[in-house]
């Protein structure tokens, strides 16, 4: 297979039959150093290279021998969490969302599909003026999570590991700067109701 499908391909192969599209988005470009996330961003890149100077530093200085390899590892964690915010952004820029009749459905940059059935959903929040776009978050269990780390959570979705029976079945979903939020709380406000 040449690429990837695309994303409405892809979606049609994840659909129930007669299940219907009532909204769909993909997240809206923003800038990496975006409100709210720039001063965790960089206390996280700062605090990373401290620590990773302070490591090398009592490793090298112990008078001793010091291996390679050792100091390679040290500097490899260091790179990955310096890159971390970076692919964190890539991977919230290739999601695409979708409200259906039945589900809110979530899909990855590497096409793996999340979902929530609409019954299930115990609550949600639009929260606004948090990013370019509006984020939607799904479920209840994500409320305390979102202030600390939104786009974690929105690049993770909250699964039980320890169900596997129904892949891709979620306990809570983030919406990560969609394109009119607020037509989307009114699809789910409407589709729940139904």
């Amino acid at each position: 297979m040449e690429g990837k499908m695309t994303a409405e391909r892809a979606l049609e192969s994840h659909l129930r039959q007669g299940e219907r599209v009532c909204w769909q988005s993909g997240t809206k470009a923003f800038p990496l150093l975006e409100k709210g996330e720039s001063w965790k961003i960089i206390g996280k890149w700062i605090g990373t290279v401290a620590a990773a100077a302070a490591l090398l530093a009592l490793y090298t200085g112990q008078g001793r021998e010091w291996s390679v390899k050792a100091v390679a590892v040290i500097l490899l964690i260091a790179v990955l969490m310096l890159l971390s915010p970076v692919i964190e952004r890539y991977s919230l820029l290739g999601q695409r969302y979708w409200i259906t009749d039945q589900r809110a459905i979530l899909m990855t940059r590497d096409q793996t599909f999340y979902y929530m059935e609409l019954l299930e959903i115990d609550d949600f929040q639009l929260l606004r003026d948090r990013t370019a776009g509006d984020c939607l978050v799904l479920g209840g269990c994500l409320f305390e999570e979102v202030d600390r780390q939104l786009r974690w959570r929105a690049c993770h979705p909250k699964t039980d590991i320890q169900n596997d029976s129904q892949r891709g079945l979620a306990q809570g979903l983030a919406f990560f700067s969609v394109e009119d939020g607020a037509k989307a709380a009114e699809c789910l406000r409407r589709c729940r109701a139904a």
